[in-house]
C-alpha cells in the first residue's frame, strides 16, 4: 500500500543564504508543463494495481486459496459415490496392506478440508474488506488529491544494503518562484542536516520552513522505483489531505503517460463493454 507524510517534523532555519539564495546563479527549476490528474476513482485504484501486486495479493491469491479445498470437497463427493471403501486404492497402513478404507479415514478427510476450506474463505473475506478499504481511500484520493511534480534530490539514500533516489515533491499551483524557493530550501537543509532517519515520512516545507513555505515534499522513501542513480520515469504524484488531521497524507504515483494512457484505454473498453450489455 501508499507513503505517508509527518507534519510533526523539527522545524529547520529559513533558508536564504549560501550559494543557492535567492537571486543566484543556480539553474532554473524544470517544470512538467502539463498536469494530469485522475478521471475517476478506479482510475486511482489502477494506479496502485501498475505498481504493486495489491489486487492478486487481495483478490486472486486468496480465491485460489479457496478453489483449492473445494476441488478438494468435490474429489471427496466423488470418492463417496464411487468408491466409499476405497476398494479401489491400493492402501496400506501401518505396514499392512488393505482393501478398504480404516473407518476414521473418511471422517477426518471431510474435517481436514472443512477447516481448510473455512480458513481461506476467512482469509479471503478479510482481504475484501482491506479492498473496500482501499477503494474509499481511492474515492477520496480521487476527490481531494493535488498533483505535485517530483524532482530528484541531489542527495541519495543509503542504507549500507540498498541505495535508492530521494524526491522533492512541488505542488502544481504554486507559481515557479516559490517552486524555485522551495526546492532551493530543501538542497541546502539537506546539505546542512543530512537525511532524515531510515523509515521517516515525506516531510512537508511547512513544517520545516514555516507556513509561507507551504508546497512541498520531501520524500526520502518515493512509492515508486527505487534505484539510485537513475531517475524514475515518474514526474507525478498525488498528495491527499487525509480524513482526520492526526493521520498523515496520502501520496499516489500518477503512472508514466504511456503507462496512463495504456490503464485508460483498458478502462474506456471495459466501460464500453458493460454499456453494450
Amino acid at each position: 500500500m501508499d507513503e505517508h507524510i509527518s507534519t510533526s517534523a523539527t522545524r529547520a532555519p529559513q533558508p536564504g543564504t549560501g550559494p543557492n539564495a535567492p537571486g543566484s546563479d543556480a539553474a532554473r527549476l524544470e517544470r512538467p508543463s502539463v498536469v494530469p490528474g485522475p478521471e475517476s476513482a478506479v482510475e486511482v485504484g489502477r494506479w496502485a494495481d501498475s505498481e504493486d501486486l495489491r489486487r492478486t495479493e487481495l483478490v486472486y491469491a486468496p480465491a485460489f486459496w479457496v478453489l483449492l479445498p473445494l476441488a478438494a470437497i468435490a474429489f471427496l463427493v466423488h470418492q463417496a459415490v464411487t468408491d466409499p471403501t476405497g476398494a479401489g486404492w491400493n492402501i496400506a497402513f501401518n505396514g499392512e496392506s488393505r482393501d478398504t478404507w480404516p473407518s476414521w479415514v473418511p471422517c477426518g478427510a471431510w474435517i481436514g478440508v472443512s477447516v481448510w476450506l473455512l480458513a481461506a474463505i476467512g482469509v479471503l473475506l478479510f482481504r475484501l474488506s482491506i479492498l473496500r478499504d482501499l477503494q474509499a481511500e481511492n474515492r477520496w484520493i480521487y476527490e481531494h488529491g493535488v498533483a505535485h511534480s517530483i524532482h530528484r534530490a541531489s542527495i541519495d539514500y543509503d542504507d549500507g544494503e540498498d541505495t535508492w533516489a530521494t524526491y522533492i515533491a512541488l505542488d502544481h499551483r504554486v507559481h515557479d518562484k516559490q517552486a524555485e524557493t522551495i526546492h532551493r530550501a530543501f538542497e541546502e537543509w539537506l546539505r546542512s542536516t543530512g537525511l532524515p532517519p531510515s523509515g521517516s515520512a515525506p516531510i512537508s516545507s511547512a513544517a520545516l520552513f514555516g507556513p509561507q513555505m507551504k508546497g512541498g515534499y520531501f520524500i526520502l522513501h518515493p512509492p515508486m522505483s527505487r534505484v539510485a542513480g537513475s531517475d524514475t520515469g515518474h514526474r507525478w504524484v498525488l498528495i491527499t489531505e487525509p480524513r482526520r488531521a492526526a493521520d498523515d497524507v496520502i501520496v499516489t504515483p500518477i503512472p508514466e503517460p504511456k503507462k496512463l494512457a495504456r490503464i485508460r484505454r483498458r478502462l474506456s473498453r471495459k466501460a464500453d463493454h458493460r454499456s453494450a450489455l
